[in-house]
């Protein structure tokens, strides 16, 4: 995936050159944004999931998976 923009900034330099990357992975704090392209040009048309391999993750703080 393609990271465009971190919270509400786009990934623009001051010289206004894009400073986009990819990545495979993301980790987001509570209430955390990024924008990302998906290319999934390779792959057959479909739901696509977002997924976590470590459920301890999708705590906040003190608060059940998820909160």
């Amino acid at each position: 995936m393609k990271v465009i923009r971190n919270r509400v900034k786009a990934l623009i330099n001051s010289a206004g050159e894009h400073m986009f990357y990819e990545t495979t992975s993301l980790t987001l704090g509570g209430g955390e944004t990024f924008d990302v392209i998906l290319d999934t040009s390779a792959v057959e048309p479909g739901t696509y999931f977002l997924y976590t391999t470590n459920l301890n993750y999708l705590a906040n703080d003190q608060e059940d998976f998820g909160g």
